[in-house]
């Protein structure tokens, strides 16, 4: 079951976007733990507006796509026009669409998240991969105690949308080891950064979600001094893996 309709993300994507700064937390982690060499082309479930294809576009790779939006069909071109080696972009729903063939490696980002049985939908990722092929999947960490309070006093219509029992790294290997991969990497990344859907203005709100946001800094900063990537605090976390035949 989906925790989100087809016309909330037409709202919140907006656009075709390949804009993707060179600082991106998701686009510094994949480069410093992937080996593009070793793929010749990759689809991304969930792909609208298409900026973190360029991860891979970037490299000479022919990026692929999979969306519900139907402005998905547009992305091929706007590849081609911007000097990207472009496949297939099909608009189709993931939940009960089967692929017509594999790919070297299969991406998501922020998508697992956003179903009630995600586990079915990270298992279903591996359907289009390619014999010695990658998986690699992200989302946000909503689960740390110092993501997830925040999230869910200030911004719980968003939190809402998220499934947080889908953040948890060690059932991503369970999976992922059962259908005979090979973790490369697993971890947490991008520091404390918090962000919201929340626009209220009202000044106690805001005032009350400052105070708190600081409160929880000054506190990750003494149980956390020096660290900079953890479970509890970290905004992102994610998952490289390789299929072995």
């Amino acid at each position: 079951m989906k925790l989100t309709e087809q016309n909330y993300w037409v709202n919140a994507q907006g656009n075709i976007n390949l804009n993707l700064a060179d600082n991106n937390p998701i686009k510094v982690w994949i480069e410093n733990n992937f080996n593009f060499s070793k793929i010749n082309n990759c689809i991304e479930i969930g792909c609208f507006p298409g900026r973190y294809l360029t991860i891979f576009g970037n490299q000479g790779i022919e990026v692929n796509g999979l969306d519900f939006i139907p402005e998905i069909e547009m992305l091929k071109t706007v590849f081609e026009n911007n000097n990207y080696l472009a496949g297939h972009f099909i608009n189709a729903d993931f939940t009960n669409y089967n692929p017509k063939k594999k790919y070297d490696c299969v991406v998501s980002f922020g998508f697992i998240e956003h179903f009630k049985n995600w586990n079915v939908i990270f298992e279903k990722h591996i359907d289009y991969v390619n014999e010695n092929g990658y998986i690699i999947i992200e989302v946000p960490n909503f689960r740390g105690f110092f993501q997830r309070l925040p999230r869910y006093l200030f911004d719980f219509e968003n939190y809402k949308r998220h499934n947080i029992e889908s953040m948890n790294i060690e059932s991503w290997k369970k999976i992922l080891i059962k259908h005979n991969f090979e973790i490369v990497n697993a971890e947490y990344f991008g520091g404390y950064e918090l962000w919201n859907e929340n626009n209220n203005k009202n000044r106690f709100f805001l005032t009350l979600k400052f105070i708190v946001e600081k409160a929880l800094l000054k506190i990750k900063r003494l149980v956390y001094p020096n660290i900079s990537d953890h479970r509890n605090f970290s905004s992102y976390m994610g998952i490289i893996a390789k299929k072995n035949v």
